[in-house]
């Protein structure tokens, strides 16, 4: 399976801004969506999917459409190639892929990964130090990463 992201827009078929409906029926191109609820006895307001060898949150929230798309690979054996500007960021050395995003964006460190706040992305560092590649990647619309206004 590939899953090409696209910062600000989509990862594969999941659009941002979506319908939490129209969300989940795009996310069954990958596997078996679950309706998701942040504790127990909530109104499950999001989307995850674990079966296809990556692990997929779609956070759509109170809001009801999608804001955030996760795709990770912890605990499971990637059976994706997740590409990001056409670099699979799940095998190909994180510092490659930074090399590559900083000749283009600012890059900032962020508690465990980096974020490019111009393309609305979030990776987190491999936390096996015999991995490449990042463990995983966020989009999100645009502003999602800005700092709050000091107004």
């Amino acid at each position: 399976m590939v899953i090409e992201v696209d910062p600000l827009r989509a990862a594969g078929p999941v659009l941002l801004g979506a319908s939490f409906e129209e969300a989940g029926r795009a996310l069954a191109a990958w596997g078996t969506p679950r309706p998701f609820a942040p504790y127990p006895g909530a109104e499950p307001l999001d989307w995850r999917l674990t079966d296809s060898g990556v692990i997929a949150h779609v956070f759509c929230g109170s809001a009801g459409v999608v804001q955030t798309v996760e795709i990770s690979r912890f605990g499971v054996e990637s059976r994706a190639r997740v590409l990001l500007m056409g670099m699979d960021v799940f095998s190909m050395p994180a510092e490659q892929v930074i090399a590559k995003l900083e000749a283009r964006y600012d890059v900032a460190d962020d508690a465990g990964g980096l974020v490019v706040p111009k393309l609305a992305i979030g990776m987190s560092y491999p936390t096996d130090p015999d991995q490449e590649g990042f463990d995983s990647v966020l989009i999100a619309g645009q502003g999602y990463y800005d700092p709050p206004s000091a107004d």
